[in-house]
């Protein structure tokens, strides 16, 4: 049996209705570029109501009518959710366009003119460069407030989910189950091996504070969160003793890779709950970490094959998919399969902190 869950790039969406601040700006961006275009016409040329009236139409109607258009092609195409590194080329490509366009237009239209004489090869090209200025100005500025209403939206998002969120993920990451066999597993230590008890107060305590300051966090280094995973080991190997055995293998550079906290504990907790835990003879839980490119792969593996499908299992990895679209919208990827007698779940995550990738 194989589970694949992919989160792929979000398909487009309808254009929201424009806001009162989005007519007032595409007014006063190309009512400015009218000014700018009649003054240097006014000034280097003698001035002909015809030509006025060419650049009044096209440079004031057209010109914003076309960027409101291509607005809504950006939302269908999904353009607005792409990182800035993606859709670079396009709208580059789709600004150079526009400019084609409306350059052949004017050209034409200073040909119809009577006695205007049109433009010149220079001519005709600076006013390429000119409406290419334009378009590409107007969609620099239209992504970078678009960016930026969407890291505020975000920020408010995290910040309300944090609390909301801050009991289940404490459900779903150290569960009443593994508190309830800590405590029976410590009371028997307690006159048996009193420095061994001592050190598993340490261990659930340690666990249990970085837990609680795991909302106040949105990512830690790799390094920190296996910390803590070494104590959720220590202490699931009071109860399990040689049946359970742990293995890493990490590149070089992994342990600097920033992942949100809890995640790979939440992993390996599954691992535990739902693999070693039920075969009689124990298993073991490898975590490995690479670095490809601009990404970190991390995989948690475990003895043993899934016993239900994904969406009747427990709310943790479902937690899991959550934390991770919400800090990272689709530039995370997360599958879990089984094969060969085991079980694997991978975690994909760019190397950027989470909240510089949330900001694109």
């Amino acid at each position: 049996m194989s589970v694949m869950i992919q989160m792929k790039n979000p398909p487009g969406e309808a254009p929201p209705p424009p806001s009162r601040l989005y007519w007032i700006c595409q007014a006063a961006g190309w009512g400015s570029f009218v000014l700018y275009t009649l003054g240097f016409y006014i000034v280097f040329a003698i001035p002909r109501w015809e030509v006025v009236l060419s650049i009044v139409v096209i440079d004031g109607l057209l010109c914003p009518a076309l960027t409101h258009a291509f607005r809504s092609l950006m939302y269908r195409r999904g353009w607005t959710r792409l990182s800035a590194r993606a859709r670079l080329p396009r709208t580059v490509a789709a600004a150079s366009v526009l400019a084609i366009a409306v350059s052949a237009l004017v050209l034409v239209v200073a040909r119809l003119i009577p006695g205007n004489g049109g433009f010149d090869r220079v001519g005709a090209f600076w006013m390429f460069i000119t409406f290419l200025w334009a378009f590409n100005g107007w969609l620099m500025i239209y992504f970078a407030l678009h960016a930026r209403r969407q890291r505020d939206a975000r920020e408010l998002e995290l910040t309300l989910d944090s609390r909301n969120a801050q009991l289940d993920m404490l459900r779903a990451q150290v569960n009443p189950h593994f508190l309830f066999n800590c405590l029976n597993s410590l009371r028997a230590l307690i006159t048996e091996n009193p420095e061994r008890a001592a050190a598993m107060v340490t261990s659930l305590s340690d666990l249990l504070r970085y837990s609680l300051q795991s909302d106040r966090r949105r990512t830690v280094s790799l390094a920190d969160e296996l910390a803590i995973v070494d104590e959720y080991v220590s202490l699931e190997r009071v109860r399990f003793e040689d049946r359970l055995r742990f293995e890493r293998t990490l590149d070089p550079g992994a342990l600097a890779a920033h992942v949100p906290p809890m995640l790979i504990q939440t992993l390996v907790e599954n691992a535990v709950k739902h693999g070693v835990a039920d075969l009689p003879q124990g298993g073991v839980v490898r975590v490995r970490a690479a670095i490809s490119g601009r990404s970190v792969t991390i995989s948690v593996s475990n003895s043993g094959t899934m016993r239900h499908a994904f969406h009747e299992g427990g709310h943790g990895l479902r937690n899991t998919m959550a934390r991770l679209r919400l800090l990272y919208d689709h530039h995370a990827s997360f599958s879990l399969s089984d094969a060969s007698g085991e079980t694997v779940a991978t975690v994909t995550l760019p190397l950027e902190p989470a909240h510089e990738r949330a900001a694109g």
